[in-house]
């Protein structure tokens, strides 16, 4: 992953003196961005390479050779890109665009090539462009520039014959009538390099047939990286997809040349910019013996499909075998990370358990806390959802508890109250049978038979009694049964709650008037059975009958 440009200006300028190439290009990008803004940084780089540019602008000489001769070259073309309409830049950029007063051909070469993607420099470079194509004592790779940059805005014939010469090797003899060309050997080689470097500042579509041969012979040459490039450039053109099978060709026929890896990488990555799918291609590059071409495939993987869908394809891989995992796990790393890990983090609750599991592998070859966090929060997750569960268990239980208890004293008292009333009316008959039989025989018998009556009249009272307890006891039964049933429902509905606030799925108003009407429907239901337990008026009243008749029962007992 790339890593952010500097904004400082002292950074900006170390970046453009030692930085890498690839730090340099980020750098490019980042102030072709600032310009766009209008961002004060960008004047302020504007001014500090004028003045650096210009301290040395006197007495220069030729130092391609040198290690530090690019540091110009990239100084340039920053200034290009923030230049504006600055007169003192316009005029850095004439110099470095002169073969008599800029010697290194590399700086006269990015001066040409920046400007021509600035809509700002555009008749800048027209005019530097007919300079160098018209300038028989330039440099052949300058020559090309300008012939090929005057083909693509005039459709010079001349210049595009010219450019089609040296692209095919610059037979001999020059052809007649060309007034760019002149006679001369040329070194073939050198004549197909300049040509496809033109190219990669500016793809001509007449060209297209020729790069295309060029990179189905793929001669392992400087040159073929360079054909691979301008393959590159067709993107969005009608010779695109051509272009794409052109580069799978490529890759296919070559990826296992250990001498043209970095070419294979190239075109994995054109593949992925020209945007035309080649995604089993480019799944099949990820196990390549070379970590470069890997790490391309992953790129142009994520460009062609996004990253989320990228990620799914490769976890696609990782459910069928696990044999895959580092060589898949690398591949993300290259990705985007924050979004690698959502889709992997979504991809441990997606509800199959194969898939699941290759999630949760990829996330522990991914590493990084990033990644570690994502597997203990799913683990959090799974945790708090069993402890909700039995949080809710334990609820239940003691709600339950409770219930039976309150049931089972109810009972309890209404039988201790019978069996209260049953032993005062047994203490009553016998104290007056005691009394009775002291008044004498007759007396005595008279009242054993009321007294046996009275009992019979008790213990059959007694009896109903039994039957009212034993229906008790199924009412307080029934009853729990319907809490048990009331509150499992609730638990569902929790749970499915909970459910989506681990999943992390947004709850709609739609899903929470669904979910009110099963809670009301429960809790319709379980008033409804709760009621049905309640004794009914004819019930009620032949209780109070029942009780009147034992009451007048001991009354004549005690008379």
């Amino acid at each position: 992953m790339p890593v952010a440009p500097p904004t400082d200006l002292d950074q900006m300028l170390q970046v453009l003196a030692d930085g890498g190439e690839q730090a340099r290009e980020h750098l490019l990008d980042h102030l072709r961005a600032l310009v766009s803004q209008g961002s004060p940084a960008a004047f302020s780089l504007r001014a500090a390479l004028i003045k650096i540019l210009s301290a040395d602008s006197s007495g220069r000489v030729d130092d391609e050779e040198h290690p530090g001769s690019w540091t110009r070259s990239w100084q340039m073309s920053a200034l290009v890109v923030v230049a504006g309409d600055d007169a003192e830049a316009r005029a850095l950029m004439d110099m470095a665009s002169d073969r008599a007063r800029e010697p290194n051909r590399w700086v006269r070469y990015w001066t040409v090539v920046t400007a021509n993607e600035r809509k700002e420099h555009h008749a800048w470079t027209l005019a530097r462009a007919r300079a160098l194509a018209e300038d028989t004592g330039e440099r052949l790779q300058l020559r090309c520039l300008g012939w090929a940059l005057l083909a693509a805005d005039h459709e010079d014939r001349d210049a595009v014959a010219a450019l089609l010469w040296c692209m095919e090797g610059a037979p001999q003899p020059v052809p007649a009538g060309n007034r760019y060309l002149v006679e001369g050997p040329v070194d073939p080689t050198h004549a197909q390099s300049a040509a496809l470097r033109a190219l990669r500042a500016t793809p001509l579509a007449q060209a297209f047939d020729g790069v295309q041969a060029i990179v189905d012979a793929a001669p392992f040459a400087s040159y073929t990286w360079d054909a691979v490039s301008v393959m590159a450039r067709f993107g969005g053109t009608s010779r695109a997809a051509e272009a794409s099978h052109t580069l799978a060709r490529f890759v296919v026929t070559n990826r296992r040349r250990r001498e043209y890896y970095d070419m294979v990488g190239l075109a994995v990555r054109a593949i992925g910019r020209l945007g035309i799918a080649q995604t089993d291609l480019l799944m099949a590059e990820l196990d390549s013996a070379s970590p470069g071409v890997a790490f391309e495939a992953a790129g142009a993987l994520e460009l062609l499909l996004t990253t989320s869908r990228a990620v799914e394809r490769i976890l696609d891989v990782a459910t069928i075998s696990a044999d895959r995992d580092d060589k898949l796990a690398s591949a993300l790393r290259s990705m985007q990370r924050a979004a690698v890990v959502e889709t992997l983090a979504a991809g441990l609750r997606c509800g199959n358990m194969t898939r699941e599991t290759a999630a949760r592998r990829l996330l522990i070859e991914l590493g990084g806390s990033v990644a570690i966090d994502r597997l203990q929060i799913r683990h959090q997750d799974l945790e708090s959802r069993r402890k909700v569960v039995a949080d809710l268990d334990d609820r239940q239980r003691e709600h339950i508890r409770w219930i039976a208890l309150g049931d089972g004293v109810a009972t309890w008292i209404s039988v201790g109250m019978w069996i209260v009333v049953f032993m005062v009316g047994v203490t009553a008959i016998s104290a007056g049978l005691l009394l009775t039989f002291r008044q004498g025989y007759d007396a005595f018998q008279a009242v054993v038979l009321a007294g046996a009556g009275t009992v019979f009249t008790l213990l059959g009272k007694v009896g109903y009694q039994g039957r009212l307890v034993e229906v008790a006891g199924a009412r307080a039964a029934a009853r729990l049964a319907v809490f048990n049933g009331y509150q499992r429902r609730l638990q569902q509905v929790d749970l499915v709650l909970a459910q989506r606030f681990i999943d992390g799925v947004q709850v709609s108003a739609e899903d929470l008037r669904e979910l009110s009407a099963l809670v009301s429907t429960a809790q319709t239901e379980a008033q409804s059975s709760l009621l049905a337990l309640i004794p009914s008026d004819k019930e009620a009243d032949a209780l109070q009958k029942r009780l009147a008749a034992v009451g007048q029962s001991l009354q004549g007992g005690d008379s």
